[in-house]
């Protein structure tokens, strides 16, 4: 399949008082046509900054670095904020956390919806408002004519996110991003929207990265998918691989923490792992994760990559490999 984004060395430095802030570290991956790409993480690992950065939406100052950045074999790296905005909307989209603080309350959902359309592709307003309630159809939302003179707060939360997914579709692009786009949803309307994205997904052939704290989620949406740690990829691989074979400690973990009722007892305490995420601001070496290990040991502290195991599935570990029994004693 053609590879449609594709990141090397990807980096994001912010200044902050206490020096500067390493948000992103060398992060690389790559997503093709039609799959789905998920990161997933703690807060604070990265994952949305991620998710800023391949849009050039970074905070005021941020410095963003990559060896490769590139939109369907187009590099975006040296793009200025004129070529960025035609590309935004209208090649990739991004579907934000909470949707009440992405759309505009001062405007009706018709004319947020029919925007991007008439901008990037000179369509008139007639033709731009059909497709728009074409799109709302297609996504379930009942009457959909009388919604595009709506307001935001006139819609349940729900809505408000399909209307997001709505217009990130206005265009047809090749690349969705999606940071935790249910967030703010109960568990029925979040498997609506999951299913929902899936169909477009498959209908429109559309690759979709996906930013998730929650790995129900990726067990149900993903193909391939990217644990982030304090800045950087730690482990990464198809699905079926990571959740059968995990083998950073800190995967395990995350997997370890999942609410399962063959391993765990009524009234029984769900597991966590201990400690804090470390400082990322100034210099820092070794693996991120070793206060909070209990596998580490001295050798830790020492620079490590990602190594593959397999073909397709990499892991930032030194003892990564070794049954589990062997690295626990």
């Amino acid at each position: 399949m053609a590879t449609v984004l594709d990141i090397r060395d990807l980096a994001v430095d912010i200044p902050v008082e206490a020096g500067t802030l390493h948000a992103v570290r060398g992060i690389s991956f790559a997503i093709e046509k039609g799959r789905t790409f998920c990161i997933v993480g703690e807060s604070g690992c990265g994952k949305s900054m991620t998710s800023l950065a391949i849009m050039d939406l970074l905070p005021k100052g941020a410095v963003r670095r990559a060896s490769a950045l590139s939109l369907n074999g187009r590099s975006l790296a040296d793009l200025d904020n004129r070529a960025m905005a035609d590309i935004r909307g209208a090649e990739m989209a991004m579907i934000f956390q909470e949707p009440m603080t992405s759309l505009n309350p001062s405007f009706t959902i018709g004319d947020q919806l029919t925007e991007s359309l008439r901008r990037h592709r000179g369509t008139s307003r007639r033709e731009a408002e059909a497709r728009a309630v074409s799109i709302l159809r297609m996504i379930g939302i009942t009457a959909p004519e009388s919604r595009m003179s709506q307001y935001p707060h006139q819609l349940s939360g729900g809505l408000r996110q399909r209307i997001m997914i709505a217009m990130a579709m206005m265009c047809d692009p090749s690349l969705i991003i999606a940071d935790e786009p249910t967030t703010a949803l109960d568990v029925t309307i979040q498997a609506q929207i999951l299913r929902l994205l899936k169909s477009l997904q498959s209908e429109f052939g559309t690759a979709l990265l996906l930013i998730t704290h929650d790995l129900g989620i990726v067990s149900r949406m993903a193909d391939d998918v990217a644990v982030m740690y304090a800045g950087e990829i730690v482990e990464s691989g198809p699905v079926e691989q990571i959740f059968r074979d995990p083998q950073h400690p800190y995967t395990r973990g995350l997997i370890a923490c999942l609410p399962n009722r063959e391993r765990r007892q009524v009234g029984g305490r769900l597991a966590s792992i201990p400690g804090t995420v470390p400082s990322l601001v100034g210099s820092f070496t070794g693996c991120a994760f070793r206060e909070r290990c209990e596998l580490a040991i001295e050798a830790c502290a020492e620079p490590v990559t990602l190594r593959s195991l397999v073909p397709g599935h990499q892991v930032r570990c030194i003892r990564a490999g070794a049954p589990i029994e062997e690295t626990a004693a």
